[in-house]
């Protein structure tokens, strides 16, 4: 089995990348707007500089070069803040972007189906709760954010625990309440004919 609750879990790659595109990338609109000017007037200006350099060293008339590289410049540096995503976030979110971001986080991990937050964990409906108690050791022993090695993995390591944490306590409340474990699924019974 592997490490509850890894990266490489499918199931929690989806429910991340599903916060990221529903919850976070609305957060980033307006400060991405602003990295999106700043970036494409300086490389812009960049550019438009070597532009006029080539412009010169050729002695064109007419500036080709610099109009084409000035767009040029502003049009890539335009797109360079939507490639960095979560490094992105991580390095330039303020305390409360962060902390807006682990609350939909939990949000989202508190309405996650049971089938999707069991999966979290690499277990199956059928699962005890005591299975269930034992993954989720697991789980916070390995992502507790006390345990990341830099600042940059801390906020990873607590987005996982966010997220871990609250669909573990939504699969409590299933098991308080007897919607856990579900009996394992048997084949077509016999009619009371046959």
């Amino acid at each position: 089995m592997g490490a509850t609750g890894s990266p490489e879990s499918e199931a929690f790659r989806r429910f991340l990348q599903r916060v990221w595109r529903e919850d976070v990338t609305p957060l980033l609109r307006g400060p991405r707007a602003v990295q999106r000017r700043r970036a494409a007037r300086v490389t812009g200006q960049v550019a438009a500089s070597a532009g006029l350099l080539v412009d010169s060293l050729l002695r064109l008339k007419g500036r080709p070069f610099s109009r084409f590289l000035t767009v040029f410049g502003s049009t890539v540096g335009a797109l360079l803040p939507d490639a960095w995503d979560w490094n992105w976030l991580r390095e330039r979110a303020s305390a409360a972007q962060k902390k807006v971001i682990a609350d939909q986080v939990e949000r989202r991990a508190t309405e996650l189906p049971l089938a999707e937050a069991l999966a979290l964990f690499h277990l199956t409906p059928t699962a005890s709760r005591a299975r269930l108690t034992q993954a989720w050791r697991e789980a916070s022993l390995r992502w507790h954010p006390d345990k990341a090695e830099n600042a940059a993995a801390a906020a990873e390591y607590q987005v996982q625990f966010i997220a871990l944490r609250a669909a573990y306590e939504r699969l409590c409340q299933a098991y308080d309440e007897n919607r856990l474990p579900q009996p394992p699924s048997v084949g077509p019974r016999p009619s009371a004919s046959e």
